[in-house]
């Protein structure tokens, strides 16, 4: 009789420990907890050695996690390349015009600057577009601008038609590329990123890409940029150019690049520095990017700690 009497005794402390708001909110973080990566320093899932950057760690009476309508999402840590924050980071999933990172990476490493290009018909593509015309000749540095601020689809296909082999020869460049960086989760079918059944990316891959971009001064110089004007090698044409990421509004954003397809829904890749910092992230298949790229960057700034 006593051994069941210990076992009801037993069976109401839990009981009452489960109900109490203290061992609620032990359990809610614990939940929260398992989206948040151990601090190792990674790099394309592999640990970097001899680094002397600072690993952020997360603080003991961290709040909650914001809740993000987001598919899969990435928060890192530049520097020491810590996760601070994932969500499905290796789910495939449609990038959208995120894509012109990678379109940017590869086309940094052939053109130059001063290199002039030519409007071919293949190039004018339906969405979004910074206004080319057939024929027209534009400097491949004010493509870039085209494309990474207006997000210009006309832009990237110019791009993708003037390299050699023209735009079959570039996409096999992508994604010659994409392994090259040792990414598996993505491959490209265009340049632009409308919407195909392979054609995808991750959250942590396209993370990768993005920390390759921002080596280059040029783009990382022109994420950065709000507005411009560009002209034709003729000026016969001039193309006003707005940034399409509203965050560069904000106190110490820096780039890089939205994104936005019925089927992909609402994506952003963004760069921020606070206190000397910087911390880079991937939001894709949102239903409010800007508003939940805020966010979750308000919450790691406040919940880690660079010591």
């Amino acid at each position: 009789m006593s051994f069941f009497y210990s076992l009801l005794i037993i069976f109401a402390s839990v009981n009452i420990l489960l109900v109490s708001p203290k061992a609620v909110n032990m359990a809610e973080k614990l939940v929260e907890t398992q989206s948040i990566p151990t601090n190792n320093i990674v790099e394309g899932g592999s640990k970097v050695k001899g680094t002397s950057a600072i690993i952020p760690r997360l603080k003991e009476n961290f709040t909650s996690v914001p809740y993000v309508s987001a598919t899969a999402l990435v928060v890192k840590d530049t520097s020491s390349k810590t996760l601070l924050y994932v969500k499905d980071p290796d789910k495939r999933v449609p990038i959208a015009s995120t894509t012109k990172i990678m379109t940017a990476l590869v086309a940094s490493e052939y053109f130059k600057p001063a290199d002039v290009l030519t409007v071919k018909t293949t190039s004018l593509v339906g969405g979004s577009s910074m206004g080319l015309k057939l024929g027209e000749e534009m400097t491949f540095r004010s493509l870039l601008y085209g494309m990474l601020l207006n997000s210009g689809n006309d832009a990237a296909f110019t791009i993708a038609d003037n390299y050699p082999g023209g735009k079959d020869n570039f996409i096999l460049a992508m994604n010659e590329k994409a392994k090259s960086l040792g990414l598996i989760n993505t491959h490209f079918e265009n340049p632009a990123g409308f919407d195909g059944g392979t054609h995808y990316s991750s959250a942590n891959d396209l993370a990768v890409i993005a920390e390759a971009a921002i080596t280059n001064s040029q783009f990382s110089r022109i994420v950065s940029t709000k507005d411009t004007v560009v002209f034709s090698i003729d000026k016969q044409s001039e193309h006003s150019l707005k940034n399409l990421n509203k965050l560069l509004s904000l106190p110490g954003f820096l780039g890089i690049k939205t994104g936005t397809t019925p089927i992909a829904k609402e994506n952003l890749v963004a760069l921020v520095e606070r206190n000397g910092r910087k911390i880079l992230t991937v939001v894709l298949g949102s239903d409010d990017r800007f508003t939940e790229t805020e966010k979750i960057i308000d919450w790691s700034y406040s919940n880690f700690i660079w010591e």
